[in-house]
């Protein structure tokens, strides 16, 4: 539960003279009751560290209402959107298991920290060779592999590329084509050196895996083309040779970061012709 108590003060501070806002607390609790409305036959139990317990034909799960809280301290007036929001996973995570569709398998970016995350949210708690499946992209990130659902990201397990017969070298490859055909189209905003990016709103940080969008063509940088992914809905780009809108990328990118619902990552990465590699 990544400083989210010690955020939600801050912002709680920030606010008391505006409008009453949930505690951490107040607002699990709520996560929890539109869980129990939702699925009605699940057993719920909100735990001592605010994450929210499941039980379900014999099946246990973790939900962890942070980042919709995150989102909610954002736009308070939102609470019922961004608990529907959040929530509607769950019908997904509780329905009989279905076959994968290979075709919406994607490559998602996500911090090197990530993968205990996505152990917890995926409740695979019990199993012993559980693994999720992933490929280092550099020392700061990590490419995971999910099967893109209507409301969630269903992350792959070795196993299950076992199971699909789709080898760990391979797997990219096959992930890149298909994001390709599912992709959003690519919206570019910005002047004098500096841009911001975006593509749906879910995918903007896959978007350093697309070798082929990274040229000067696209981006009119001074240097090399340097990039902030804070959160996987934001994408910042400018050049390694233009000090003021680093420090603008910079500054913006902590900022996201500190804020955002989905985090990365608040360093920049430097394009290499290849790859991002950490910018200092």
């Amino acid at each position: 539960m990544k400083y989210w108590i010690l955020f939600a003060a801050l912002v709680l501070t920030a606010c008391s003279n505006k409008k009453t806002i949930l505690s951490a607390e107040e607002f699990a609790n709520k996560y929890l009751l539109e869980l129990k409305k939702n699925n009605p036959s699940v057993e719920y139990s909100l735990a001592p560290d605010l994450s929210v317990n499941a039980n379900y034909k014999g099946g246990e799960y973790s939900h962890f209402p942070d980042n919709a809280y995150r989102e909610y301290l954002l736009e308070p007036d939102s609470i019922e959107q961004v608990l529907s929001k959040f929530t509607q996973t769950a019908n997904e995570l509780y329905n009989e298991k279905q076959e994968i569709d290979i075709s919406k398998i994607i490559p998602v970016i996500k911090p090197r920290d990530f993968i205990t995350e996505v152990k917890k949210l995926t409740a695979a708690k019990d199993s012993a060779n559980f693994s999720i499946a992933f490929n280092k992209y550099n020392n700061e990130l990590l490419i995971l592999y999910a099967e893109d659902k209507e409301n969630s990201l269903d992350y792959l397990t070795t196993d299950k590329l076992g199971q699909l017969h789709i080898s760990q070298d391979s797997i990219l490859a096959l992930s890149l084509k298909n994001f390709d055909k599912i992709l959003p189209k690519i919206e570019r905003t910005g002047h004098k050196g500096r841009y911001i990016v975006t593509a749906g709103g879910t995918y903007e940080a896959s978007l350093l895996l697309l070798n082929s969008f990274w040229s000067s063509k696209n981006f009119s940088v001074q240097g090399d083309i340097v990039v902030a992914v804070p959160s996987r809905d934001i994408l910042l780009i400018t050049g390694s040779r233009d000090k003021d809108n680093l420090n603008w990328v910079r500054t913006r990118a902590q900022e996201s970061y500190d804020s955002a619902s989905y985090q990365i990552s608040p360093s920049l990465f430097r394009w290499n012709g290849k790859k991002f590699l950490k910018f200092e």
